[in-house]
């Protein structure tokens, strides 16, 4: 992660946190007010409102499945101007069910973060692959 800056690494260093706490308004605070979310699907708008709102469902689905823990890997980052920069992010998404091996499952992501006053907010998240089909691909949803 050398060669990003300081708000870059804080700021998915507090991403990291935020997925393992699942704090929605660490979370909430994240995201610009819309955003573009992206994905193998396609690309849509994003109200943080329903996001944030969302969250506790998400959270109820992960701890089903046996998440413990959400680690980042790997951060590169690429100023596009004053304000934009791009970043692209791996982490690795670790679940343990009782009687069975922990699965690790890494996923990549794309992010351009708006800055202003020093504080960053995601305007677009791009995920490379689909969660859940990720999930069934490493085991850790059926299929």
């Amino acid at each position: 992660m050398h060669g990003v800056s300081d708000i870059v690494r804080e700021f998915f260093e507090r991403y990291e946190r935020s997925r393992n706490t699942m704090d929605a308004g660490l979370i909430g605070e994240q995201y610009a007010d819309a955003f573009t979310f992206a994905g193998p699907a396609g690309a849509r708008i994003a109200e943080r409102q329903a996001v944030v709102a969302s969250l506790s469902k998400g959270h109820q689905f992960l701890k089903t499945l046996g998440h413990r823990s959400t680690r980042l890997v790997s951060l590169s980052e690429m100023a596009l101007d004053g304000h934009y920069t791009l970043v692209r992010a791996s982490f690795v998404w670790r679940f343990e069910k009782p009687a069975a091996a922990p699965i690790d499952v890494e996923l990549d992501s794309t992010f351009i973060l708006f800055i202003k006053d020093a504080i960053a907010r995601i305007v677009f998240q791009h995920e490379h692959e689909d969660f859940q089909d990720a999930l069934r691909a490493r085991g850790v949803l059926q299929a």
